[in-house]
Parts: structure tokens; C-alpha cells; sequence
């Protein structure tokens, strides 16, 4: 795996710039396509500086923002760049930058303080002892009760959750991305906390 350093001639940058190093490869090891760097980030170098030091407050996190940014518009679009990669890319480049700031894009959408009491109730499943059968049986009925009405790729989900399997397994075992089975499982986690009956 190779790093792309933006700009090339980076050992004399005035105080207020930082280089840009991403790296070549996606997460399965495939080349990215390398416009995604030289028509959406080589010309906005300086605005990716400012945009990271102005909403992050430290601009040597440059690189992780527009890696991040890169790699994400990347995965979603492939070789499609569209007309302006570098408008596409700062502006993903700012969301990036809020989510760093945030902690995580979880905590920046306030996701992780709904999560709260229902992941002790997922936690206290995966701890059981399996061989305290009443303890299993009662969690068992009262995942069954949380699942009740839904659709039975959730209810799968879950289970695969449950037993701690990773978003990326559960996403090669019911075919999906995953990335969208995780958004399945969070999106069910916010009706369960905000539904009255079950809470």
C-alpha cells in the first residue's frame, strides 16, 4: 500500500499548509482511482488546510480528512467523479472534519446517547453464561419481544450481533453491504429507545 502526497514538492510550504497523504489502496486492497486525488484534491489544497484547521482546530489532521474524504467518495461512486470532483470532495472533506471533531459521525448525529440503555440490554445478552439456561431463555424471549413486527433480515441481524459476529461478516452473510446492515441495526436500535412500550 502506497501513500499519494499532495503537493509533491512539500518541503518548502509556507507555516499555514500542511501536505495531504493518502494512501493509494482502498480497505480490500483494490487501487484507487487516482483523478479522486488529482482533480478533486490537488486543487483545493489549501481549502482542505483551512477547512481542517478552522472546524477541527489542528491542521496536521489534514490528511485523515481528506483521506477519509477520498476514500468514502471512493467506495460511494467509484469511477463516476462527476463534473467537479473537488467541489465533491471538500464537501464531504467538511463532514469528515465535523465528525472528528464530534468523536465520530455517531456522536456528531447524537446517535450514541440513544444506544445507551439498549446496549447494556445487547451486552448483558452476549456476556450470559450459556449455561444459566433460565437467564438465556428470558433474554431470549425478550429479543424476541424487541424483534416482534420486524422483518426477518433484522431479526437475523440481531442474532448475528448477538453473537458477536462484525458488520463486515454479517454483511458477507446476508449478502448486503455492511454498511447497510449496520444502518438497519441502528435505525431499529432508535425506534426501540424511542418507543414508549418497549422502553
Amino acid at each position: 500500500m502506497g501513500l499519494i502526497i499532495v503537493p509533491q514538492e512539500y518541503d518548502n510550504l509556507p507555516r499555514n499548509l500542511a501536505p495531504i497523504c493518502i494512501e493509494d489502496r482502498d480497505a480490500a486492497g483494490e487501487p484507487i482511482n487516482l483523478e479522486w486525488i488529482e482533480r478533486g484534491v490537488r486543487p483545493i489544497h489549501r481549502r482542505l488546510c483551512n477547512l481542517t484547521e478552522r472546524i477541527v482546530g489542528d491542521l496536521w489532521a489534514v490528511s485523515e480528512v481528506a483521506g477519509n474524504a477520498v476514500h468514502s467518495l471512493w467506495r460511494e461512486y467509484g469511477d463516476h467523479l462527476g463534473s467537479d470532483p473537488a467541489r465533491q470532495v471538500q464537501a464531504r472533506a467538511q463532514w469528515e472534519a465535523k465528525d472528528i471533531r464530534a468523536g465520530g459521525w455517531r456522536l456528531r448525529k447524537g446517535w450514541e446517547r440513544y444506544l445507551d440503555d439498549l446496549d447494556e440490554t445487547i451486552r448483558a445478552a452476549i456476556s450470559l453464561d450459556p449455561r444459566d439456561y433460565g437467564q438465556t431463555y428470558d433474554m431470549h424471549l425478550d429479543l424476541q419481544a424487541l424483534t416482534r413486527g420486524e422483518d426477518p433480515m433484522l431479526k437475523r441481524i440481531v442474532d448475528l450481533y448477538l453473537r458477536a459476529w462484525t458488520w463486515q461478516e454479517i454483511g458477507a452473510e446476508l449478502e448486503r453491504k455492511p454498511n447497510t446492515v449496520e444502518q438497519k441495526f441502528l435505525r431499529w436500535t432508535q425506534r426501540c429507545r424511542h418507543n414508549d412500550d418497549i422502553a
